[in-house]
């Protein structure tokens, strides 16, 4: 499940740099169902943890493991090292994806500003023909 949200946070980074902005919010259901299913699994391995009276870390799982002799040590503590890999490869997607999303809603800002300057401070003339300049509206706002 990891690795799916890791798949979709890679989807989400190519549709922002690419001109499909607007096939990114199809993908916010998606992202939001991953997110609330790994949550509900913390949930359950911090009961986990809880109820045997361990820390949720590789060292405190290992010891645990290993004092009660369960046969599949090996296997468990491979699977929580891959869990802990993909949650830290989600957690630097997700960086990346929030720096984009912030440079594109920098961009817009920008495109915004330029359309809203323009005409301002243009040169018009008034009913006696003399120049009045310094317009104090652009012309989005003069509309």
């Amino acid at each position: 499940m990891a690795q799916e949200f890791n798949e979709l946070l890679e989807k989400e980074k190519k549709q922002l740099t690419s001109s499909e902005l607007e096939s990114v919010t199809a993908l916010l259901h998606d992202k939001e169902k991953l997110t609330e299913t790994l949550m509900q699994h913390q949930k359950s391995i911090l009961g986990i943890c809880q109820s045997v009276g361990i820390d949720p870390s590789y060292g405190a799982l290992r010891s645990f493991l290993y004092r009660t002799g369960i046969d599949q040590a090996e296997h468990i503590l491979k699977e929580w090292t891959k869990l802990k890999n993909a949650l830290i490869k989600s957690q630097a997607l997700n960086k990346t994806n929030e720096a984009i999303l912030s440079e594109l809603m920098r961009r817009n800002k920008i495109k915004q500003q330029l359309i809203n300057n323009v005409g301002r401070y243009g040169n018009t003339y008034g009913r006696n023909g003399e120049t009045q300049s310094g317009q104090a509206l652009g012309w989005v706002e003069q509309v």
